[in-house]
């Protein structure tokens, strides 16, 4: 019984992971609208990095990778610029790897 408490926390845990953070989001989206017209990517599978969480405080990204599938297999890397703008924010998105490989670092 004693070990209940830290399994509460653990699943808790676990279960912030699992969300995509605005910041993820808005780099994804950019991501796949840019890819929308290559027939090489599957711009309906794009994976990005979200924002950093050191000791659980989060901090806004100004670079997130993401991860675009190949139709011919395989996954490229993006690099997305973020820039405060007065309306939001700009991406600038540019290839940073190719065949880099599906899963993103944490």
């Amino acid at each position: 019984m004693r070990w209940l408490p830290l399994l509460g926390v653990v699943l808790l845990l676990a279960g912030c992971g699992g969300t995509e953070d605005p910041t993820q989001r808005f780099a994804r989206e950019a991501t796949e609208s840019r890819l929308a017209s290559n027939p090489s990517y599957d711009a309906d599978e794009v994976h990005c990095t979200g924002n950093p969480r050191p000791w659980f405080v989060e901090r806004q990204a100004r670079v997130v990778i993401c991860a675009a599938r190949r139709v011919d297999g395989g996954c490229d890397w993006f690099r997305v610029e973020l820039t405060p703008t007065v309306t939001g924010a700009r991406a600038r998105i540019r290839l940073d790897e190719e065949n880099a490989g599906c899963v993103l670092p944490a």
